[in-house]
């Protein structure tokens, strides 16, 4: 089977992993020296679990490397069941020690009698913590009691496997909604766990300083920060091309050069844009891709996006912030008295609004006094659909 040309969406590997490697290199010193804990932060789309992705292929050989997806922890108990789960299978995965997970996700759906059964086939820290989870079925464990049953079972894991764990919370900021009291048990765990080290990754910047930065905070200056910026021009456009001559494509460099200023730099719109001039020359029977060919494949994908578009820019702002965002779209950056201008209102009456959107990673202020909408598809489409803009 013929290699893909592009991927998008998703975890990707090299060759369409790019950018990225000084990222990867420091994080992994970071960890395999034990020195400290990482906070990876970044806008959506940017490529945060991309780069866990490939950072734990970079040093899986060496260390137990568990990613916990915390999108799916809606409640105390998907704590334990999603982290000790990971855990479990990443230790099945690396060491191929067929049928252990299968084994432990007993605990959660058999009966207790074949639950009992399975974990103790298994022995060890697994069958203790199985048998806490058990204790919990039948209401003899609290939420929080299970909570800190899962920090003990890591550390007792660890001794047991003998090795040392890396695990890697993804969107982070999903623990927000628990108890707080979570963030001193980490504290308490990092501390007296050198063989257990952790990444946070996440889109919050509010909940990331909150966590990291403020000093009251059980997990102040606990973890080194890596904002995770756009891949710069040069490395897309070198990409782009690279992947296009694998069927004997040019593009020109008009052309590059408007596709990354659509794109800023982000992997996921980079990568959606070069499959779509791939699409287009391969239906057309052509190759070599054209600056109108861009403007196509760009007008594509807006089309593609608009109901996602349109849903985030309803559902998830305010009515004052919508209209930031409207005329925030206009350029690239604009100052907020610009904004306030072209509103109708006071500076000082946006500040709420404006530090908001910035907490959640939606607009970024680059420097000078000026803002700026981090994701450069969905400015676009403001300036378009809500604005009216289309120069």
């Amino acid at each position: 089977m013929a290699e893909q040309i592009f991927i998008v969406g998703g975890e990707v590997e090299p060759p369409y992993f790019i950018g990225r490697d000084e990222e990867v290199s420091r994080i992994r010193i970071d960890l395999l020296s034990r020195a400290q804990h990482n906070v990876i932060i970044g806008p959506r789309r940017i490529g945060k679990t991309s780069l866990l992705k490939n950072l734990k292929n970079s040093i899986e050989d060496e260390v137990l490397f568990v990613q916990v997806n915390c999108r799916k922890i809606t409640h105390p108990t998907d704590f334990f069941r999603i982290t000790t789960r990971a855990m479990v299978d990443a230790y099945e995965e690396k060491h191929r020690v067929k049928g252990l997970a299968r084994k432990f996700s007993d605990i959660f759906r058999a009966t207790i009698t074949g639950a009992t059964r399975s974990i103790a086939e298994i022995g060890g820290s697994i069958e203790h913590i199985g048998q806490i989870y058990l204790r919990f079925r039948e209401s003899e464990v609290s939420e929080s009691e299970l909570i800190e049953e899962t920090f003990a079972f890591i550390g007792n894991f660890a001794d047991e496997i003998k090795e040392q764990i890396i695990i890697a919370f993804d969107e982070f900021q999903e623990l927000s909604r628990f108890n707080p009291a979570i963030f001193s048990l980490f504290k308490t765990h990092m501390d007296n766990r050198p063989d257990v080290r952790y990444i946070f990754s996440g889109s919050s910047v509010a909940l990331l300083n909150k966590v990291f930065l403020k000093p009251d905070s059980p997990l102040y200056l606990m973890a080194a920060k890596v904002r995770l910026e756009p891949i710069g021009q040069e490395a897309v456009s070198r990409y782009i091309r690279s992947r296009l001559l694998m069927q004997n494509i040019t593009i020109s460099d008009d052309a590059l050069d408007t596709l990354y200023n659509y794109t800023d730099g982000f992997p996921f719109y980079f990568q959606k844009m070069g499959f779509l001039l791939y699409q287009h020359a391969i239906l057309e029977e052509r190759d070599f891709v054209t600056l109108e060919d861009t403007e196509v494949a760009f007008s594509t994908m807006l089309d593609e996006f608009d109901s996602e578009f349109e849903s985030r820019y309803s559902c998830k702002f305010s009515r004052q912030q919508q209209d930031i965002l409207k005329y925030l779209s206009a350029e690239k950056t604009r100052r907020l008295k610009e904004i306030a201008a072209d509103m109708g209102t006071p500076s000082s009456s946006l500040t709420a609004s404006m530090r908001d959107l910035t907490n959640t990673m939606t607009i970024d202020k680059p420097g000078e006094g000026r803002y700026g909408i981090l994701d450069a598809v969905f400015r676009i489409w403001i300036a378009r659909n809500i604005l009216g803009n289309y120069e």
